[in-house]
């Protein structure tokens, strides 16, 4: 059962937001022109990543879709929607960091430089608990994969010009647990419990990412921010089915109803945040679409921040040469 405080802590904090970001309905358009520049986005074959994929491409930029499922299709209704045909699909897998070194290996060796990573892929909740890594299964997809890409791609993202990281991020991130002993659980029973926390500590790390990464990468200009969507009705939503609580998952669907977002106007969120924000203030920012929002607090405490991100690089198999030198 899931404690009555996190209940509570999420409810404040969705009632907070509620009243704060009534202009959020607000949808800003980027007018920046992105000809020239390159974009990775993970997850790009369909939801706010393809979303966002044809909003890129609409602007000139050269997309890469990185997708487990085929994007060909998504690849070919993006050229035909955008006419941009510099739009690429390849193969990606999160849940297995070979895939993800073998993708890593393949854009270092065809691309010259990458402007953009938005590492939107990932998943809800799932019946499957430990991955082909042996890791957590939804800690591996939602930012462990993310964690090691982003490190993978550091040379390509310091020859870009100023180039910009996006993670995802979550309301869900108030109902957290995450510690060192949590960071990576494998042995346990998925309850309606674990669905919640799992997920929630997922997106904790995602915004300790963002922070920590624009933190030891701002000296390369490279900027990294963390983005909550709020609620969009796509394919992760359906896994609302595997609560085994009613009352868990009527109130999971209530809040989607009241945030309920369109795909294409939260891709306008992300590019706002990318091409938009000035660089003094977007730096290891959480927004809420398009609104700095606030961040959990252990996430101010340095130590705590610094021990999560040596353990991820331990838990991905980071080599001494891919990790970030001080």
């Amino acid at each position: 059962m899931i404690p009555l405080i996190q209940i509570v802590n999420l409810f404040l904090y969705v009632f907070s937001r509620l009243i704060e970001n009534i202009p959020f309905r607000k949808i800003p358009i980027s007018t920046k022109c992105l000809v020239g520049k390159t974009a990775i986005v993970t997850g790009g074959n369909r939801g706010i990543g393809f979303a966002t994929a044809t909003a890129l491409a609409s602007r000139g930029c050269k997309v890469i879709i990185a997708d487990s499922q085929n994007g060909e299709l998504s690849r070919d209704q993006i050229i035909s929607d955008t006419e941009n045909k510099n739009i690429v699909y390849k193969h990606l897998d999160l849940s297995s960091l070979q895939s993800v070194r073998d993708f890593a290996a393949d854009i270092c060796k065809t691309e010259d430089k990458i402007d953009i990573l938005i590492n939107n892929a990932g998943i809800g909740v799932t019946k499957k608990l430990v991955s082909e890594d042996g890791l957590n299964y939804i800690m591996q997809v939602n930012i462990f994969g993310a964690f090691l890409l982003t490190h993978l791609l550091l040379d390509l993202l310091k020859k870009a010009k100023s180039a910009r990281v996006l993670f995802v991020s979550s309301i869900f991130v108030n109902t957290h647990n995450l510690n060192l002993d949590t960071l990576n659980i494998t042995n346990y029973n998925m309850d309606d419990h674990y669905r919640t926390i799992l997920y929630s500590n997922s997106k904790v790390c995602c915004i300790l990412a963002a922070q920590e990464f624009n933190r030891k990468l701002k000296k390369h200009g490279i900027i990294a921010n963390a983005i909550d969507p709020i609620g969009v009705k796509t394919q992760i939503f359906q896994t609302m089915k595997y609560f085994n609580n009613v009352l868990v998952s009527s109130g999971l669907a209530l809040l989607l109803n009241i945030f309920h977002q369109n795909v294409q106007d939260v891709a306008n969120h992300y590019l706002h945040v990318i091409t938009e924000k000035d660089e003094e203030e977007s730096t290891g920012q959480n927004y809420v679409l398009s609104s700095i929002a606030r961040k959990p607090t252990i996430l101010k405490n340095s130590q705590f921040c610094e021990d999560i991100w040596c353990k991820m690089e331990e838990i991905v198999g980071l080599k001494p040469k891919e990790k970030i030198s001080s």
